[in-house]
């Protein structure tokens, strides 16, 4: 269990690697998001907690924080799935999901 996820956090930072290194959105940066995404779509779920640990209250965080990361867990893996098997058809610079990375937005939204 540890080496698969050893094996899939790599895999996850080496897309993001290479998706930062391609200056325009080709099909190399839309294959690299999806990667990316359909490994770490798993990070939602303490993204989420401590989004909405921080907007309302820890309880809230732990209870609708872990519902609403599964929910979105699932759809960026979905995301990043689709982002892989059409990487070779345009558009390339429009990401299924916002943030593009689910290590990107980690500040509560001003209200």
């Amino acid at each position: 269990m540890l080496r698969k996820t050893v094996v899939l956090l790599t895999l996850s930072f080496l897309s993001v690697s290479v998706a930062g290194f391609a200056e325009d959105n080709n099909a190399l940066t839309k294959l690299g998001r999806g990667l990316a995404n359909a490994v770490s779509g798993v990070v939602e779920v303490p993204k989420q907690i401590y989004l909405v640990s921080k907007e309302r209250e820890p309880i809230t965080g732990i209870t609708y924080g872990t519902a609403k990361g599964v929910c979105y867990g699932l759809l960026r893996t979905g995301a990043g799935v689709y982002d892989s098997v059409t990487f070779a058809i345009p558009p390339y610079d429009k990401p299924v999901m916002e943030p593009e990375y689910v290590f990107e937005g980690w500040q509560p939204e001003e209200k």
